[in-house]
């Protein structure tokens, strides 16, 4: 795990020494629990070890000369502090096109007092390399921290300053606050370091610790950190960004760094799902024995108590949803399907949308839309604008998609490859850029690079395939990504009109195998929208049990087919992707397989060995 990065500007604790060791500095380090990081002289001779580390230390004197000598001048450097900033700040300037984002400084600590002059043999005794100070030095008027603050203010905007000091916070509360410092912690706070994790938590620049929203660029810094505040007030939050961008992973995170209170349920759901004749019964749940034969059911808004219910594109929640929806945020109730008494819950609405869903034409509710924001609204940049992480992702994806194939080599990627990458504009973000990346690596799974070759782009000019994108949000399952659309009168229509024609054979010859695998992925979505739908919910299985029989019905509209007929249409849609099945497809996959076993065709008696002339 990536500890936090810290920079210390502060002379007494930044300062080298001509005998190595620089106790005032590992005094504090051992107060607030850091390691040193700095690399310099003081850093190195430092015997000093922390068993549970909270972070990662690195100091800077922003003075001349680093290491004083008694007789020697030590004048403050405004220069070299602000270099030492540049160095922890990878965003000050252009990343190189391959250039994997570097974790930069978490948070600022400031010293206010930097005392300049001579070192003198009364001021060595004292405090070793120090001097013994001007009177400007320790006037709150003409403080050099406060200098440092407007120059690092100025030039990075966006990082969090903290000032550290053992001075009087009276004096300066004021003026710290209207230069842009966040706060203040008192050197000799016997809370210091519970005072440093709070600053860290609401004003630190962190990546996930979990690794899950994979990126160390400002933007998504800036959004996690934006979750994390959000986490704390447990009000409906609202995730905005475009397909594709991980809105899903933000709403998960946000869930984690609420707390970690065991069983707490997250309960994901996609909102198109929804049909007026189901909702009820899929939100509120069925009161048991409410006709004959009738078992009760777990609604997904019960599965969520005491946790967060997460609604993906809210905007296509239907008008009835949402009328229902409406009520139990006003109300704090919900009641089963067939039941007279209603329930209490305590549940937290995350929500999700890559629309403009406050147009008019878009129809959805203002006054659920309200509710659904209350806590506020968080935005996750789409992957152009956030590059520097492209690196850092790809690699991720290759790993994944190697393991998912079993016999693939691993792999690395090229210059040339990554350079290709960098420069697409990926209108359908990390789930596109993903998907490029598995593309590669199942179509050469023999090779040790990834090369620029190896590489497709979706609905762009330079792809070697030429097909209408189906628009993609939601989970991806079994090596499949589910389709936004639930119009499958438009996918047939697309399919109907989609022509091959002679005089551009060398667009499609030779490309048999690549359709047929993309109509069995096709068909594979369709069927997890299927699964999804008629998941049973208990609260020992909030996320839901999957049951193949009801889902096939769901399907076909055969209200008669058998069990054993609904385990041959799975094996039928699902068996050309048995190798990448993963989650629920895989699993109904091998529920299938065990109904309806594979088993030799008996060869027919006195079948003709040759065909007859």
């Amino acid at each position: 795990m990536n500890l936090p990065r810290l920079l210390i500007l502060d002379d007494l604790f930044g300062r080298n020494l001509a005998d190595g060791r620089n106790t005032d500095r590992e005094n504090l380090c051992a107060h607030f629990l850091w390691v040193d990081a700095t690399g310099d002289t003081a850093s190195k001779s430092s015997r000093q070890r922390i068993l549970h580390p909270t972070a990662e230390a690195v100091f800077c004197r922003a003075q001349t000369p680093a290491c004083a000598k008694f007789g020697e001048t030590v004048e403050n450097d405004l220069e070299a502090a602000m270099e030492a900033v540049r160095c922890g700040w990878p965003f000050a300037k252009p990343a190189v096109s391959n250039q994997q984002a570097a974790i930069p400084w978490s948070l600022v600590l400031l010293d206010l007092c930097f005392y300049t002059g001579q070192v003198t043999e009364d001021s060595h005794r004292q405090a070793a390399g120090m001097p013994e100070g001007r009177p400007r030095d320790d006037d709150p008027r003409s403080y050099f921290g406060m200098t440092l603050l407007d120059a690092i203010h100025r030039e990075f905007p966006d990082l969090p300053i903290f000032i550290l000091s053992s001075k009087p916070r009276g004096e300066v509360s004021l003026e710290f606050s209207q230069r842009g410092a966040l706060g203040f912690i008192a050197r000799d706070d016997l809370r210091g370091l519970e005072l440093l994790k709070e600053a860290l938590w609401h004003h630190g620049l962190l990546p996930d610790p979990a690794g899950e929203v994979v990126g160390n660029s400002l933007p998504v810094l800036l959004a996690l950190r934006e979750a994390r505040r959000a986490a704390r007030h447990g009000q409906n939050i609202l995730i905005r960004g475009e397909r594709g961008t991980g809105k899903e992973l933000l709403a998960r995170y946000l869930h984690r760094m609420a707390g970690e209170v065991k069983g707490r349920p997250f309960v994901p759901v996609n909102s198109a799902v929804f049909t007026p004749s189901l909702f009820a019964s899929e939100l509120f749940g069925i009161e048991s024995k409410t006709a004959t034969g009738v078992d009760g059911k777990i609604g997904l808004i019960e599965s969520a108590n005491g946790g967060d219910l997460f609604f993906d594109e809210i905007a296509d929640m239907p008008a009835d949803v949402q009328a229902a929806l409406l009520r139990v945020l006003q109300e704090r109730h919900f009641t089963h399907v067939g039941a007279r008494k209603a329930k209490p819950v305590d549940v937290r609405f995350l929500s999700a949308t890559n629309a403009d869903i406050e147009l008019e034409q878009q129809g959805f509710r203002a006054d659920l839309l309200d509710r659904l924001r209350m806590g506020g609204s968080l935005w996750l940049p789409p992957l152009r604008e956030r590059k520097s992480d492209i690196p850092m992702l790809v690699e991720g994806f290759m790993r994944e998609a190697e393991k998912q194939r079993r016999g693939t080599m691993r792999r690395e990627i090229t210059p040339d490859a990554l350079e290709r990458l960098m420069s697409h504009d990926w209108p359908g973000n990390v789930r596109e850029l993903r998907t490029c990346v598995f593309d590669a690596v199942n179509r050469h799974p023999d090779v040790e690079h990834l090369v620029a070759t190896h590489l497709r782009f979706t609905g762009t000019a330079d792809s070697e395939t030429k097909r209408t994108p189906i628009k993609s949000k939601g989970r991806e399952r079994g090596g499949a990504t589910q389709s936004d659309t639930s119009d499958v009168a438009a996918v047939l229509e697309s399919m109907k009109s989609c022509g091959f024609p002679v005089g551009a054979v060398g667009t499609w010859a030779g490309r048999l195998d690549e359709l047929q695998i993309e109509q069995s992925r096709l068909l594979a979505r369709y069927f997890q929208a299927a699964l999804d739908a008629t998941k049973r919910r208990t609260p020992e299985s909030p996320q839901g049990q999957i049951q193949i029989h009801p889902a096939v019905k769901l399907l076909t509209g055969d209200s008669t087919l058998t069990a054993s007929r609904a385990a041959d249409v799975i094996k039928r849609l699902l068996g050309p992707l048995e190798q990448e099945l993963t989650g629920d497809l895989a699993e109904a996959y091998e529920v299938a397989v065990r109904l309806r076993p594979k088993s030799a065709r008996k060869p027919v008696q006195n079948a003709p060995t040759s065909r007859p002339q």
